[in-house]
């Protein structure tokens, strides 16, 4: 039931999804920001670097591969919008589902809040 739930919203933000380069970019940038561990820390891939002896030291040129500029046919800007879209969409639906968890959670320790005042009231009225 969960699952049919979360693909219908899935489908429905697909459908009424608007075509906002800045909501792109943003979840491209959410995309490839760095992960954090559970202490908050950055992981950041530390470089190696690797030290020759300057007497073994050659200095070569290697030449860039050319880039090949292919004018995009109307599908392929369609496939990749659409992988765009549905990645967008994805981070969008991880954000309703933490905004719905955090909602529950407060709405539990109101709950919880309350149920513990009205013990230590009734605590207080039987002294």
């Amino acid at each position: 039931m969960k699952f049919l739930m979360l693909l219908g919203v899935l489908f429905s933000l697909n459908v009424k999804a608007e075509t906002n380069s800045d909501e792109l970019t943003l979840a491209d940038e959410a995309i490839q920001s760095p992960s954090m561990d559970i202490e908050g820390q950055y992981q950041v891939k530390e470089v190696k670097e690797v030290r020759v002896a300057p007497a073994i030291a050659k200095e070569v040129q290697v030449a860039a591969p050319k880039k090949v500029l292919r004018r995009l046919s109307q599908s392929d800007r369609l496939k990749i919008y659409r992988e765009r879209l549905e990645e967008r969409n994805k981070i969008m639906v991880e954000r309703k589902m933490e905004q719905i968890r955090f909602q529950q959670e407060l709405a539990l320790a109101r709950k919880l809040e309350q149920s513990m005042n009205q013990t230590l009231k009734a605590i207080d009225t039987v002294k």
